[in-house]
């Protein structure tokens, strides 16, 4: 073989359906370099059919094909006698054996899932002979934590606030929501107890606060933990109660059961008020509840959550001015700034989407050709 020949190639053909490429873009390199991100990273999807999803211990990137034409190989050398007998001063190269890949790869995008818990079931407390299922059609008795951990294509960082959000507790290996009715008894009586036995709120250890509510409740020591998580600023021991969020809490609660109808503000505010425990010493503030209330009159509020409002801009402003014609800007900016942060572009959905108008100094955002 004189060198005009070339190297050998061997193309093997048959190992491409076994692979796929992931491009991984320098966010993923970063956490490749991380021993407790690289730990954690795991592909993940809801139902076989639904998106993948890499997940890592704190981000989460959603998987894409992409295609294209060009043929892709793995190449690799392999060796071959350096001399032969017949021709000593001739050296052979080492021939390439090459692996045909998939024509296309797997593109990460940065994603924040909505992380979705309905199967998940709701515990009604201990007393009960069945702690269920009001979580929905699929709710699911039979899962641990770690069975919905791998079933939500999020990562663990975003799992857990999720799960610290939804109050979800482990009781006897099974995992539940704790239902909001059981929240609403419990809570007076934690926070009297918390109060009765001289604790201080932003300094909180949960054996301390266990053992002063254990003689007027018979949950397990995971619900209380739950419930108090929760309602604190803080992760970890010592807890920090946070007086607002559970006031804010507490309102929205009451302002859920006026999703159907609108209600008179001043009814609206002496029910949250006195659904408070004595003991917050918390003034309830219609601010508090920011984006989840319309008025459709300045005596009359309504339950309209922004999370449960369409994605897609177009739906989501025809859903806004179902619910009121014409809006105070300030008023509406937060049922858009959840799909929009920049303000230049926020201004451009409202020119797209609504019409904009000045009265007395004041803008307004209506519905267009109104």
């Amino acid at each position: 073989m004189s060198q005009g020949d070339g190297i050998p190639l061997y193309v093997d053909s048959t190992v491409a359906s076994r692979y796929r490429l992931i491009q991984l873009p320098p966010d993923i390199l970063e956490l490749l370099d991380s021993p407790e991100e690289a730990a954690h990273l795991q592909l993940k999807s809801a139902t076989p059919d639904s998106p993948a999803f890499l997940c890592a211990y704190s981000r989460t990137f959603q998987l894409r094909q992409i295609s294209q034409s060009n043929t892709l190989l793995l190449l690799s050398s392999g060796s071959s006698p350096e001399t032969t007998d017949t021709v000593p001063d001739e050296i052979l190269p080492d021939p390439v054996h090459a692996t045909k890949l998939p024509a296309g790869y797997l593109e990460c995008i940065p994603s924040t899932p909505q992380i979705d818990l309905s199967f998940v079931p709701y515990y009604h407390g201990a007393d009960l002979t069945e702690a269920a299922a009001a979580g929905g059609s699929d709710a699911d008795l039979t899962l641990s934590r770690l069975d919905v951990i791998a079933r939500v294509p999020v990562s663990e960082l975003e799992f857990q606030s999720a799960w610290i959000a939804a109050m979800g507790v482990e009781i006897d290996g099974c995992a539940y929501r704790i239902a909001q009715d059981l929240v609403l008894r419990i809570l007076p009586i934690l926070v009297a107890a918390m109060q009765a036995d001289g604790m201080d709120f932003g300094a909180l250890w949960l054996n301390d606060v266990f053992e002063a509510v254990r003689d007027d409740e018979d949950e397990p020591r995971a619900v209380i933990e739950a419930i108090l998580r929760r309602f604190c600023t803080s992760p970890s021991e010592p807890y920090c109660l946070d007086r607002a969020q559970l006031t804010r809490w507490i309102g929205i609660k009451m302002l859920s059961e006026h999703a159907v109808r609108e209600v008179k503000l001043e009814d609206f505010m002496d029910k949250w008020e006195f659904s408070l425990p004595p003991a917050l010493d918390m003034t309830c503030e219609l601010s508090m509840l920011t984006g989840q209330y319309v008025q459709p009159t300045t005596k009359t509020i309504k339950f309209l959550p922004s999370a449960r409002l369409p994605v897609d801009p177009a739906r989501r402003f025809e859903r806004l001015f179902a619910a009121k014609s014409s809006w105070a800007q300030e008023d509406i900016l937060p049922f858009v700034t959840d799909i929009e942060s920049d303000k230049a572009k926020i201004n451009t959905l409202f020119m797209k989407f609504a019409k904009k108008k000045v009265i007395k100094g004041k803008t307004y955002i209506g519905k267009r050709g109104v």
